[in-house]
């Protein structure tokens, strides 16, 4: 009896559990890798997905802001060109240092800076007008010497000629005296006027003093303008 179950122990290897297990189906396990496998794409599309979205909103922001960018260029390059047109007919004019015969003063347009001429024309003595309507003229002189008289008159005159009549017709003057009580040395004085006139086109606007010979030519000194209204 002993030996019959020696011999049935030995047969089924009772001590050995490794030789009783049952083999892993791997028909079973199969199915479920897949099923792993297919989450993991599944996350890793919509990873990029998301990803991809970002990417085209960051790029659509972009593109908004430099949209943007080209319509405020846009407007104030318009701007701009509303504030050129508005002064299309406009000049400021600084006075030149020219020993002539004549009274009449003499203007530079491109000497200085603040000098600049649009829309009228110029020549050495006069403003052009190009286009017809009602103009702010405008002009300051000042007169300076190294000894005072009491007895010296400062004329200072802005004149137009016009096609449509024979002589020149004074638009604006000022008179100045010097008053130099106990002080006989250097002196300064302003002449500034300034009106407005309706001009038709091809009125000439010039200036002339009394003494060009006392007249200070610096840029702020001694200038003569206009600007279309």
């Amino acid at each position: 009896m002993a030996e019959n179950n020696q011999v049935l122990m030995e047969t089924l290897d009772i001590s050995n559990p490794l030789t009783n297990a049952t083999p892993p189906n791997n028909k079973i396990a199969q199915p479920e890798k897949k099923a792993k496998l297919q989450k993991l794409f599944t996350a890793i599309a919509l990873l990029l997905i998301l990803v991809a979205l970002l990417l085209s909103t960051w790029n659509a922001v972009d593109i908004s802001k430099l949209q943007l960018k080209q319509v405020s260029s846009s407007k104030r390059i318009t701007e701009m060109q509303n504030q050129r047109q508005a002064l299309k007919s406009a000049a400021h004019l600084v006075g030149m240092n020219v020993i002539n015969s004549s009274s009449t003063l003499v203007w530079d347009a491109v000497r200085d800076l603040l000098a600049f001429i649009q829309g009228v024309s110029h020549n050495a003595e006069e403003l052009i007008i190009n286009k017809a309507g009602y103009y702010l003229i405008y002009t300051k002189v000042n007169f300076r010497g190294l000894e005072c008289q009491s007895d010296m008159l400062l004329e200072h005159t802005v004149f137009k000629r016009s096609d449509h009549y024979p002589v020149a017709i004074q638009l604006m003057i000022t008179r100045n005296s010097i008053n130099c009580p106990g002080n006989n040395g250097h002196w300064s004085r302003d002449s500034f006027q300034s009106g407005i006139f309706e001009l038709t086109k091809g009125d000439r606007i010039y200036v002339t003093v009394s003494n060009p010979a006392l007249v200070n030519f610096e840029q702020f000194n001694t200038f003569f303008g206009l600007h279309r209204l």
